[in-house]
């Protein structure tokens, strides 16, 4: 299992205007406050803490309500709290990154505004196979052979908004893995899950501004998500 869908599984889902300013590129200090911060967080007692940074939950953890969406929850990554993330992923795995480290990462970074979608299938693992294959047909995506076939092979581009200008991402998955999700019966279900990521190139990103999110889900469901980049550090 990766680093990200462990975090996927320990994670406790915390339950329009024009630019002003741009961000610059994170400074050493940003650096070291990001690493910091990720890596006092409470790793058995209460995770990741995700703070503002969570847009939306649909759902409780594997908790599934009647009539839930596939998707879980999505989470905004700005430069800064992507160094955060991985800083905590390597905390968890018990490799603190080294200031040299998460310095290379932020420059990765920087630039960048990613979003986490957190998913899982809509069908039990037993019938995903057969489902896959009736969705195929229909829409004859490029097959990945790096992983088995599963509902995330069928997530698209995705858009953002942000003022005036529009940016589109391809999804990066981690997945399919698996879990025991508890139905509206109260009875469990063994279903696929995974994390999708779209990570879209922001020139001289706007420190504040209205931004929206669009994508559709494996069932071509749309989201529409909003909210303002100045509520995000």
């Amino acid at each position: 299992m990766s680093r990200r869908t462990t975090l996927h599984c320990l994670l406790a889902l915390l339950l329009t205007g024009q630019a002003t300013g741009v961000i610059p590129a994170l400074n050493s200090t940003q650096v070291t406050a990001a690493k910091t911060e990720a890596e006092a967080m409470n790793i058995r007692e209460s995770g990741y803490v995700l703070g503002s940074y969570l847009l939306k939950a649909y759902n409780q953890d594997v908790f599934l309500a009647a009539n839930s969406p596939e998707v879980d929850g999505i989470v905004l990554s700005t430069p800064y709290e992507q160094v955060r993330y991985e800083a905590y992923l390597a905390h968890l795995e018990n490799h603190p990154l080294t200031a040299a480290q998460a310095t290379a990462f932020a420059k990765k970074a920087n630039g960048t505004l990613q979003f986490r979608v957190y998913s899982h299938s809509p069908y039990p693992v037993e019938d995903e196979e057969e489902q896959w294959q009736l969705a195929y047909r229909k829409d004859h995506i490029a097959d990945d052979r790096d992983r088995a076939n599963s509902y995330l092979d069928f997530y698209k581009t995705a858009s953002l908004k942000i003022g005036n200008r529009t940016y589109a991402a391809k999804p990066v998955v981690d997945g399919p893995y698996r879990d025991s999700f508890t139905l509206p019966s109260g009875d469990a279900e063994t279903r696929n899950l995974g994390v999708v990521f779209y990570t879209f190139t922001v020139p001289n990103m706007p420190s504040t501004g209205a931004f929206t999110l669009t994508f559709r889900d494996s069932q071509g469901k749309p989201y529409t998500i909003q909210g303002n980049l100045k509520d995000h550090k």
